[in-house]
């Protein structure tokens, strides 16, 4: 019997695994994946994904002023930052 991928989306995988993380403590990867059903490969991808967008400046956004939607921008990068 062949074993079948469930696809899950980008936000489903995010949540999953945010939701695997305690608090004040620490896991491996296998057990997040463990935690998650998702592979060792898609949760260390994914962690080390979100730890760098937590170093990245923050990205803001405002109702575009020719009403089409909305445009962004970053923030500077703080000085002495860890550059990416």
């Amino acid at each position: 019997m062949s074993r079948r991928k469930s696809k899950k989306s980008n936000e489903e995988i995010f949540w999953a695994i945010m939701d695997a993380l305690p608090v004040r403590n620490y896991v491996t990867v296998e057990e997040i994946a463990r935690r998650t059903g998702s592979s060792w490969e898609t949760v260390s991808r994914w962690i080390s994904l979100i730890m760098r967008i937590q170093e990245a400046p923050r990205v803001r956004s405002m109702k575009s002023p020719l009403g089409r939607g909305e445009v962004y921008s970053r923030e500077r990068e703080k000085h002495g930052a860890k550059a990416a």
